[in-house]
């Protein structure tokens, strides 16, 4: 899994949007005739949106896809009470390791007939592991 770009990273991003904007405005009120000025604007302003934009896409496309999937364990997890020890147990206590704590959480039990931990039950561990940052 790659890891996610800070949120200073996209304060970088914006900041040089702003100033490739800018330039752009002031180039053109330099070498573009007053007449052509105003549509010059909107196409370079365009131009520069639509490269930001196309750098923006796969990064909202890999956070999303990453929380479907998430959202997929969860819910096996909450059906299967042998699906949350042998596969989201394993990788919640590896990604509490891996942000540096020790996963103290105790393991939720299951339900009935098989069934895995509640949702409320799973909400609570991941707020607990999570707080421990």
């Amino acid at each position: 899994m790659a890891p996610e770009p800070s949120r200073g990273a996209g304060l970088v991003a914006a900041l040089g949007v702003l100033v490739a904007l800018g330039a752009a405005v002031s180039l053109t009120e330099f070498f573009v005739a007053p007449g052509y000025r105003q549509t010059a604007i909107r196409l370079i302003s365009a131009l520069v949106l639509l490269v930001a934009l196309a750098r923006v896409r796969p990064i909202v496309a890999a956070a999303v896809e990453r929380r479907v999937a998430w959202g997929d364990e969860i819910r096996f997890s909450v059906r299967s009470q042998s699906y949350f020890e042998h596969l989201l147990w394993p990788r919640l206590v590896a990604l509490a390791r891996a942000r540096g704590g020790s996963p103290e959480a105790e393991k939720p039990s299951g339900r009935r007939f098989g069934r895995g931990p509640s949702v409320t039950a799973l909400a609570r561990l991941i707020g607990s592991l999570e707080t421990r940052r």
